[in-house]
C-alpha cells in the first residue's frame, strides 16, 4: 500500500507538471542582491558565535569576497575547538570555516579524528551526527572510516527517523562516499514527491528555505558522484529556483548562505541549468526610446556559455483583446554585454497599452541542461505622445438660448484676453486628443480642468468627460457652482491637466484667464492673500423672534371680569346663604388646612405673575404636603364628630 501511495502521488504531480505547461524564471541574484546578503553575512564578524562565523565565511566564499580580520578569525575559531574534542556540530562548523580562511594555523587533527570516528563507530548515532562527522574529516582531509559500516549505520538512523531533513544529511553523506553512495540515490525520488507546490510556479518542502536547499543540493551532489541524472524534471527544477529566488530578503547568516550554497548547486550541476530571462530595460517603450532589452542569463546572472545565442520574441499580446502585434522576430547582441539582448517593438507601430511578450532563447548548439528558456513571458508597456487640438474656450448662457461665444487657442500658448463668465452664464471649453504616432482621436484616464483664484490661491477642479466622437467638453454653471467657490469673484486661471499611465508626455498648460461674477458675491480685495484671509469679518447678530401683538384693553379687561365671575357669584351665595361661622372647628387642623388651601391659591398667582415652573413646584411641594396632613386629619376628626352625634 505504501509503493502504491507513493506511485499516486508521483503519478499525480508528473500530471500537474503537464497541465501547467512551462516555468520559467524571472528573476536572478543581481549585484544589489549579493551585496544585501553579504551585509547579512557581515554581522557575524563581530565573532560571538561559531555557527554565524562558519556561514558567513563560506558565504563569503561564494561571493567571491575575502574574509575580513582574517587572523582574529582564526584566534576564535582554534579558541573555540580547543584540543578538538567538541561536540561533531562544533567541529564541523570550526573545520568548515578553518578550509574556507585557508590561512589559519594547525588544527588538533588527531584528537577530531579520535572524537570523530568515535560518532562513526557508534551504532546509535544519529543523521545528523553522521552528517556533521562526515563533513568534518573530510575538511581535514582524514578518511571517513569503513564505507560499508557507515552505510550500515546511516541506514539504521533513517529506518528509526526519515524525516526529510535526515534525507537531507543522508544525501551530502553519501555524496562523499563515491559510488558506494548510491543506496542513497533511490530516497531522493521519495522525498521529491513530498515537495509542496504553490502557485504552479514555486516547490519547496515544509521547513522552509534550510531545509530546501538542503536536500536539492543534496539530491545534485549525489547524482553527480554517482553518474547519473537526478529523478527531477526540468520545469521541477525551474519551481525550486523560482522559490529560492523568492527567498533573497532572507535576513539570517545561515538562510544567506543556504540561498548562495543552492543557486551554486543549481548553476554549476551537470543535469539542469535554469534560464532567467528578465527585463533589463525600463518596462516602457515609445518612440523616443523603441527598443526592448531583455536579460539572459544563469541564476547568479552570468552568460549561459561562450557561445552567442539565439533570443526570439515568440509573440508580443496586447493585454485585454489578445492583439498579437508581433511574431517569431530576433534579438539583437548589444556590445559590452552578452547576457543583454535587444529588440525595436515600435517598428509594427502597436497602439498604446501593456502587452505580454513571450521570449524564448537557445544556443546554437543545444545544450539539454537548459530549463525555462522557452516561453518567458514579460510585460511591457507601450507608450504614446499625446497632442491637444482644436481646444475652444468661451461662454453660453445657462438657457442656452444664444450662440456660444468661443475663441481658440493652441498648446501651448495662453488666451490673450480673459473669459468673463457671470451667474447666468456657463463657463465652457472643448479639446480633442490625438496619437501622434498614428494621428487617430484618443481618450485618456485622467484629464481636468482646474480653476485656480490668483489672489486666494483657492482652487476647484473639475472633470472633463469625451462624447461618443471621443471629443471631451468641460461646461459649468457659474451660477449653480458658486457655493463651491464659496461666492469669490474674481481672476481665476483655468489649467487643462492631462494623464494616463501609457502617455510619454503627460502635461499641465494653463489655457486662459477667467473673470467669475457670482451675484452673492464676496468681496474680494485686490492685495494680498494673507489680508482677505485674516482681515476682519462682518458681525454675526442674531435676530429674535418678535412677539405678538397684545390684544385690545377691552378685550383683556373683560376677559378678566369673565374670570373673576364664579368668585364673585361665591361670594354672593355665601351672603345670600349665610355662613355658619359658629360651626367653624378651632383646631390645628383646621387651620393649618385653611392656611395652606388659601396659600396654594396665592401661590398661583404669585406664580402668573412672577415665578417660573420650577420655582412655584418648589414651594408648592411644601405647602401641598402640610395642606394634605392638616386636611387628612380635619376630615377625620368631622367623621368622628358625625358618627357621635
Amino acid at each position: 500500500m505504501k509503493i502504491v501511495g507513493v506511485l499516486f502521488v508521483m503519478l499525480t504531480g508528473a500530471l500537474v507538471c503537464v497541465s501547467d505547461g512551462a516555468t520559467t524564471t524571472a528573476s536572478y541574484l543581481s549585484v544589489a542582491d549579493r551585496m544585501r546578503l553579504k551585509q547579512v553575512l557581515s554581522v557575524a564578524w563581530n565573532l560571538q558565535d561559531i555557527p554565524s562565523v562558519h556561514y558567513a565565511v563560506l558565504g563569503y566564499k561564494l561571493l567571491g569576497e575575502a574574509v575580513p580580520k582574517q587572523q582574529e578569525v582564526c584566534k576564535f575559531l582554534l579558541e573555540s575547538i580547543g584540543s578538538g574534542t567538541g561536540t561533531p556540530e562544533l567541529l564541523y562548523y570550526v573545520t568548515s570555516a578553518w578550509k574556507s580562511v585557508a590561512v589559519c594555523g594547525s588544527l588538533p587533527v588527531s584528537n577530531i579524528v579520535k572524537s570523530l570516528g568515535d560518532v562513526l563507530e557508534r551504532e546509535t548515532s544519529t543523521v545528523p551526527d553522521l552528517f556533521y562527522a562526515v563533513q568534518a574529516l573530510t575538511n581535514v582531509g582524514q578518511k571517513k572510516g569503513e564505507a560499508a559500516k557507515l552505510i550500515k549505520t546511516l541506514q539504521a538512523a533513517l529506518k528509526k527517523d526519515d524525516s526529510l531533513l535526515n534525507l537531507g544529511y543522508s544525501f551530502h553523506i553519501a555524496a562523499q562516499l563515491g559510488t558506494d553512495g548510491t543506496f542513497a540515490f533511490d530516497r531522493i525520488e521519495d522525498a521529491i514527491v513530498q515537495a509542496d507546490e504553490v502557485d504552479s510556479r514555486f516547490l519547496q518542502f515544509e521547513g522552509g528555505l534550510s531545509i530546501t536547499a538542503l536536500l536539492v543540493s543534496g539530491a545534485y551532489k549525489l547524482a553527480d558522484t554517482v553518474k547519473k541524472p537526478p529523478p527531477i524534471t526540468g520545469d521541477q527544477a525551474v519551481k525550486f529556483a523560482n522559490y529560492f529566488l523568492s527567498r533573497r530578503s532572507v535576513q539570517t547568516a545561515k538562510g544567506a548562505y543556504s540561498l548562495l550554497e543552492v543557486v551554486h548547486t543549481l548553476t554549476n550541476n551537470k543535469f539542469h541549468l535554469p534560464v532567467a530571462i528578465t527585463l533589463a530595460s525600463p518596462a516602457a517603450v515609445s518612440l523616443e526610446q523603441p527598443r526592448v532589452s531583455v536579460r539572459v542569463s544563469d541564476l547568479l546572472g552570468q552568460p549561459l556559455s561562450a557561445d552567442p545565442l539565439t533570443v526570439t520574441a515568440e509573440s508580443a499580446t496586447r493585454v485585454g483583446d489578445e492583439v498579437v502585434v508581433l511574431s517569431k522576430k530576433k534579438f539583437e547582441s548589444t556590445s559590452g554585454d552578452r547576457t543583454v539582448y535587444s529588440v525595436n517593438l515600435m517598428e509594427t507601430k502597436p497602439e498604446r497599452g501593456l502587452y505580454k511578450l513571450s521570449v524564448s532563447a537557445a544556443l546554437a548548439k543545444p545544450d539539454p541542461r537548459l530549463v525555462g528558456n522557452v516561453g518567458a513571458s514579460l510585460t511591457v508597456k507601450v507608450m504614446c505622445a499625446v497632442g491637444v487640438e482644436n481646444v475652444e474656450v468661451g461662454t453660453v448662457d445657462a438657457d442656452q438660448t444664444t450662440q456660444a461665444k468661443l475663441a481658440k487657442v493652441s498648446y501651448p500658448d495662453k488666451l490673450t484676453t480673459p473669459v468673463e463668465a457671470d451667474s447666468l452664464q456657463k463657463l465652457i471649453m472643448k479639446f480633442a486628443l490625438k496619437d501622434k504616432s498614428t494621428g487617430k482621436v484618443m481618450t485618456v484616464h485622467q484629464a481636468f480642468v482646474k480653476l485656480h483664484n490668483l489672489v486666494t490661491n483657492q482652487e476647484i477642479i473639475f472633470v472633463a468627460e469625451p462624447d461618443s466622437a471621443k471629443i471631451y467638453k468641460f461646461d459649468i454653471d457659474v451660477g449653480s457652482k458658486a457655493s463651491e467657490f464659496g461666492y469669490l469673484s474674481g481672476l481665476y486661471s483655468m489649467e487643462l491637466i492631462v494623464g494616463d499611465a501609457v502617455l510619454s508626455n503627460s502635461f499641465s498648460w494653463i489655457v486662459a484667464d477667467v473673470v467669475l461674477k457670482f451675484s452673492d458675491s464676496v468681496p474680494v480685495p485686490s492685495s494680498s492673500k494673507d489680508q482677505y484671509l485674516y482681515a476682519p469679518k462682518p458681525e454675526i447678530k442674531h435676530l429674535f423672534r418678535e412677539p405678538e401683538r397684545r390684544p385690545p384693553a377691552l378685550v383683556s379687561n373683560l376677559f378678566t371680569g369673565l374670570v373673576l365671575v364664579p368668585f364673585l357669584m361665591l361670594f354672593v351665595l355665601w351672603a345670600k346663604l349665610g355662613v355658619n361661622i359658629s360651626n367653624f372647628p378651632l383646631s390645628l387642623s383646621a387651620l393649618g388646612f385653611h392656611l395652606g388651601l388659601g396659600g396654594i391659591f396665592l401661590l398661583f398667582g404669585v406664580f402668573w405673575l412672577q415665578l417660573n415652573m420650577f420655582q412655584t413646584i418648589k414651594y408648592l411641594l411644601g405647602i401641598g404636603v402640610v395642606t394634605f396632613l392638616c386636611g387628612n386629619k380635619l376630615l377625620a376628626k368631622i367623621a368622628s364628630d358625625r358618627k357621635q352625634n
